[in-house]
């Protein structure tokens, strides 16, 4: 089960503009943006969030911590039909146990990856970054169809 919305609110942690699961289709079938949550059981903070842009051919996986602050981002890119994983970003927070879109981020991890196997990795703490590039890396897992309207099942895998 999942509810939608246009966007999550970070600073609220919560919806903006639901959306009716016809509504979301909608926009899922036209390629305008919106924002699918699983649907919580117990009332806790959701796990994740997908968000679909298909007209611009974006779609990304969030993955939030107990404090509802993001953790880890896969990025998508639509590229003949369907989709490639392009960006992978870790978000460190440190001790810190502040919510949401008020925590600040310790360090970040970014892995961009092309289609012909190239991966760079930057790496973020405060001020100060690191990066480096491999090339021969095999990228045929970062490849998935695009989903259906509310079967994300296959795009949500966190072990990739």
């Amino acid at each position: 089960m999942w509810t939608y919305c246009e966007q999550w609110n970070r600073l609220t942690e919560a919806p903006m503009k639901p959306l009716t699961p016809e509504q979301a289709r909608a926009r899922h079938e036209s390629g305008k943006l919106y924002t699918a949550v699983p649907a919580s059981k117990d009332g806790s903070a959701p796990e994740l969030r997908v968000e679909v842009r298909l007209e611009t051919g974006y779609a990304s996986v969030i993955f939030m911590d107990e404090y509802g602050r993001d953790v880890l981002n896969y990025q998508f890119t639509l590229i003949d039909g369907s989709l490639f994983l392009e960006t992978v970003r870790l978000y460190r927070y440190g001790a810190s146990q502040e919510r949401g879109g008020y925590a600040d981020v310790e360090s970040m991890e970014t892995c961009r990856f092309t289609t012909d196997g190239v991966v760079q990795r930057t790496v973020e703490e405060g001020r100060e970054g690191t990066s480096e590039s491999r090339d021969g890396i095999d990228v045929s897992s970062n490849w998935e169809p695009v989903p259906e309207f509310g079967e994300y099942a296959s795009l949500i895998r966190r072990d990739r």
